[in-house]
Formats: structure tokens, sequence, C-alpha cells
């Protein structure tokens, strides 16, 4: 299933999530990018390795990726989109023209569940998930990528994995997400902004939550389902969050994405935990 979220330019208070049109093959841990009418949804779990576009009415079929897989990131736009990472801890990028893949420079650090944020010449990935001890291993690195190559970005404090990125590479966001603690990821509410340079404290999500998605810029953002919330939808103005209308079904390891605050995709996937 697809929801899609709109909101009037001057009625926050008219944001809604309504019933969009069903993705043609049904998976889970799958990655997206775009806008609510020009997005692109791709791979999945397990090493799924179809991509669809969709129009704001209609997902078609795209172009199949080189190589299928799930949990990686994805960001830029329908004909200028990014894949990188994956399962199984993959360095693989692919860069997608609007109408077909092409392998390029490998990730620094293989990983996947990471976040991602900016566009295909100036991208970001965060965070994101090794098997290396200790386990689990929440990464505190975040790459660049400028098209064609990754360069080391700035280090996260908290390490995390599964949380939701959105904006630029020289004004990013992270929402959410695990840590590396034991025994098992506890969700969180730890924002963190990024400036070209530098990862410094936002302000804290109202509920703890991680496999979220994100959208829009650093300062006008949403954040939507995950494991712990599942229908939660919250908006952040680069200072704070506050609660939207939230999902009409949870959703966990879904594809979610859109280019402001005022509009985003949720499409696919298992029902979130209650």
């Amino acid at each position: 299933a697809t929801e899609e979220f709109n909101v009037s330019a001057s009625v926050i208070t008219a944001a809604a999530w309504a019933s969009g049109t069903a993705i043609n093959t049904p998976r889970t841990s799958l990655s997206g990018t775009g806008t609510p009418t020009a997005g692109l949804i791709f791979g999945g779990y397990p090493s799924n390795n179809e991509s669809e576009e969709y129009d704001g009415t209609t997902w078609v079929e795209g172009s199949n990726l080189n190589t299928g897989r799930g949990s990686a990131c994805g960001f830029g736009t329908q004909t200028a989109a990014v894949m990188a990472g994956g399962h199984d801890y993959q360095t693989t990028t692919e860069n997608y023209n609007g109408t077909s893949w092409t392998a390029s420079g490998a990730l620094g650090t293989g990983r996947r569940y990471l976040a991602g944020a900016g566009t295909q010449t100036a991208g970001l990935a965060i965070g994101g998930y090794t098997p290396t001890p200790p386990t689990p291993a929440g990464l505190a690195i975040s790459e660049e990528y400028n098209g064609a190559s990754w360069t080391a970005g700035g280090t996260l404090s908290p390490t995390t994995f599964a949380g939701a990125g959105a904006g630029t590479q020289t004004a990013a966001l992270k929402m959410g997400g695990a840590g590396a603690d034991s025994p098992g990821p506890t969700a969180g509410v730890d924002t963190q902004e990024y400036n070209g340079a530098s990862w410094t404290a936002g302000g804290d999500m109202i509920s703890a939550n991680l496999s979220n998605q994100g959208a829009g810029t650093q300062t006008d953002a949403l954040t939507f389902g995950g494991n712990t919330t599942g229908t939660q939808t919250l908006g952040y103005d680069g200072t704070a969050f506050s609660t939207r209308p939230s999902l009409a079904t949870g959703r966990t390891y879904f594809a979610g994405f859109g280019a402001t605050g005022s509009g985003a995709i949720a499409a696919a996937n298992q029902p979130a935990a209650t």
C-alpha cells in the first residue's frame, strides 16, 4: 500500500495522509527518493533488484538494479537517484538517470540500515550497521558523495543505525534510530544536524523510534512510521518536533521520501510492531 501526505501551504492543521496506489511488487526493506509526484522506489528484501517510478497517481516499472539488495540508503530525484550500501554490509553504489542504473564508486565502509540525504552529485550516507563487534554495531560515521566517489564526512554522536534522513549534504538531519547498546537495539529520540563538516545535537523527537523514514529539509522535515511508533508522524522546524496526523497503516522497513515537509510518500512493507 501507499500513503501520501499533503499539507496546505498556509494551514499546517490541514495536513493528512491519504491512500495512494499500491506498488507493483510487494517487498520489505526497500529504499526511495523523490517527491509525491515524481517518486522512485528501489531494491528490497530478499535481494530484490526492481525499481518503480511514481507520477502521483500510478507506479510503473523502472529499470532493474545491477545488484539486488535491501536495507540500503537512497537519495536524489526520480531521474538522478543514488542507492548505496545494503545487505549484506555492501559498499555497492548505483546511480539512476531515469532510464538505467550504473555502478559507481564504493562506500568506504560497507553497511546496511544507513540513512541518506542530498542529491546525486552532493549526497550523504549517515550511520549504519556492521557485523563487527560490539553487537549491535551502530556506526558513528557519515560519508559524502560527489556523484562518483565517497569521502569521509563528520562523526555522529551517539552512534546510530536505522534512523531517518532528510535535507542536503550541507544541511542534513538524522532523526531517531538505534545505537550500539547491549543486548539489543533500543530506539532513540536523538536528532542530529549536519552543516557539511560536523554533526550537532538537534531537538529530541517526541517519541523514541527506529526504522522510521524522513522527508523534507533540516528546518522543515517530517519523520513517520517505524518500529516503535508505527503510525506516528512528526514535523520538525529546525528546533522542535510537533505531532502531525498519523499514518492509516503502521509501517516499518518501508520506503519513505519527500523533498519538503509539506509532502511525503510512505510505500510498501510490513505492518509496524504493536
